[in-house]
């Protein structure tokens, strides 16, 4: 081989180590791009998750506490003698009954 063509070679062989190098720096450019994008997507997916459960440990506490208070009310009232929720009783059924004949 001559000079000439060996030289002709090298840069034939320049280009394409070019051409393969700036390839390769596309292909690394788009693969950190979709990499940031899943981290991105990821963090955000880890911020939901950490909100929803927080949300549900509340809705969990509001829930006991309103089971708490209700349970409460109902001891409150089976300690009601039944002589008395049977006088509460007949008071209402009377005063709505007086209601719809005033109504009328």
């Amino acid at each position: 081989m001559s000079l000439s063509s060996l030289l002709v070679e090298e840069k034939k062989a320049m280009l394409f180590v070019e051409e393969a190098r700036k390839k390769a720096e596309e292909i690394l450019k788009e693969a950190k791009a979709e990499a940031d994008k899943i981290l991105k997507e990821v963090s955000n997916e880890k911020k939901i998750k950490e909100i929803l459960e927080q949300y549900e440990k509340q809705l969990q506490r509001e829930a006991e506490r309103i089971i708490e208070e209700y349970r409460r009310k109902a001891e409150r009232i089976k300690s009601i003698p039944d002589e008395l929720l049977e006088k509460a009783s007949d008071i209402i059924v009377k005063e709505v009954i007086n209601h719809k004949l005033r109504s009328s």
